[in-house]
């Protein structure tokens, strides 16, 4: 299970977007000063807001769906195969115990490493399994961080900033934000209302 160890913690990182986010005001000259000028040729100061990547991660609803979701499905996954395990685990002993009491043929080796083989072969298949589900997760993990960026430019449409960096409580390498640059709540909020609004729709048209 550590591949999809790895992968269920990237999904808990998986707001530490450090997004710069450039538009139609970035594509304005730059002088040698390193100042951003308007077409007017005066100084123009850049416009910068942040995300808390671990309050989206906390608050956004399908990203706490998606979590519960995917951790539902490692428990199932775990739980199957400990089970599995331990039958294999439990009849390799009592046919081990049945055999140095002089109580097994050879014929009945033979049908005992038949049957255990193929309960392990049964069990290296789940391997398989736990691969695919670590891809699922990657590649929904990723879907999921586009859509947030989708939503974040279109929310940018209005706010017109220059650049919406990500930021982390620990660890990440914006180390301080002004909390009047901080945008998370309007972003939440607006990625909450997104995933209601498309799980209505979906309802809707199901009873169509």
């Amino acid at each position: 299970m550590k591949n999809l160890s790895i992968a269920l913690n990237a999904i808990l990182l998986v707001l530490v977007i450090i997004l710069f986010v450039m538009f139609n005001n970035m594509k304005k000259s730059i002088g040698q000063d390193g100042s951003s000028e308007s077409t007017g040729g005066k100084n123009k100061l850049l416009r910068i807001a942040y995300v808390n990547a671990d309050s989206i991660n906390g608050s956004y609803l399908l990203m706490k769906d998606f979590n519960n979701e995917i951790q539902e499905k490692e428990s199932q996954f775990q739980e199957a195969y400990n089970a599995k395990a331990k039958k294999l685990q439990d009849e390799y002993q009592a046919y081990m115990q049945k055999k140095q009491a002089g109580n097994t043929s050879q014929l009945d080796d033979q049908k005992a490493e038949q049957d255990l083989q193929a309960k392990k072969n049964e069990l290296d298949g789940m391997q398989q399994q736990r691969d695919e589900l670590v891809k699922d997760v990657q590649e929904r993990n990723f879907e999921l961080q586009k859509k947030i960026q989708r939503f974040i430019v279109a929310y940018n449409k209005k706010a017109k900033f220059d650049y919406i960096l990500g930021y982390e409580n620990v660890g990440g390498s914006l180390l301080y934000g002004n909390d009047s640059l901080d945008i998370t709540k309007p972003i939440v909020s607006g990625l909450n209302q997104q995933y209601k609004d498309s799980i209505q729709n979906a309802s809707t048209g199901a009873k169509h």
